[in-house]
């Protein structure tokens, strides 16, 4: 049998000149929690709210309890100050918080003010990792900038690093972001939850049915473009 030892040369070349995609390792919460930021940058920038995708190395992320209980027709959300993880991922792994899910007020009330979790590998292990939580702040605030707050706690006072830019004024003037943050400013705090969840599992239904501020957010989401999404996102966590 004769072979064309051009052609085989040629497959070899076009084979070995075929990138293959790096794996991303991947850090997941619970719904009960929230990611906040990567390494500074808001999570929304590496995937969402609660999975976020990362490349190989030393990574911080900060996270936070945040959650909605029910009492008949009540509900009371029970939210923790930022926790700041530091830890060293290698390319394929799988990282996953795990913690408890509250049903009773006085139990995530507890949980809020000292939140126990453990973070585990894909293989069900204790991943190595340090934890702390930022201090809390006296006094009403109702705006804080954690990202300022959390360099001067690990002793970088440069502030070399701002909250995320505005949204260009085409996109902040255009219809479909001035509703969204209308509809999120005029929802409840289990709403807003809510809303955020869905951002990332489309499946995902409020209690509700019947939920004016949550069909109308969706609604305008859905019709914003991608850009406009991105803004609001961005815009969440500010």
């Amino acid at each position: 049998m004769r072979f064309n030892h051009k052609a085989i040369l040629f497959s070899s070349i076009i084979l070995g000149s075929v990138a293959i995609p790096a794996v991303a390792a991947t850090f997941e919460v619970p719904t009960s929690f929230q990611i906040m930021y990567v390494d500074l940058q808001p999570a929304n920038n590496f995937g969402g709210d609660f999975k976020v995708n990362v490349k190989a190395g030393h990574h911080q992320f900060v996270v936070r309890y945040n959650q909605t209980i029910r009492h008949g027709k009540d509900s009371n959300n029970f939210q923790s100050q930022p926790i700041i993880i530091e830890t060293k991922v290698s390319k394929d792994a799988v990282l996953t918080l795990k913690a408890p899910h509250f049903y009773f007020q006085r139990k995530a009330k507890k949980f809020a003010d000292k939140p126990d979790f453990t973070i585990v590998t894909a293989d069900g292990k204790k991943a190595n990792y340090h934890q702390q939580m930022l201090p809390l702040k006296p006094g009403f605030q109702p705006t804080r900038n954690y990202v300022q707050e959390i360099r001067r706690f690990e002793g970088d006072t440069t502030d070399g690093y701002d909250a995320p830019a505005p949204a260009p004024k085409e996109i902040a003037d255009s219809n479909e972001f001035t509703m969204m943050k209308f509809w999120y400013n005029k929802s409840d705090v289990q709403t807003r939850k809510d809303i955020r969840i869905w951002m990332i599992d489309h499946s995902h239904k409020p209690a509700e049915a019947k939920n004016e501020p949550f069909n109308m957010l969706k609604f305008w989401y859905n019709k914003a473009s991608k850009a406009q999404r991105k803004a609001f996102q961005v815009w969440l966590l500010q």
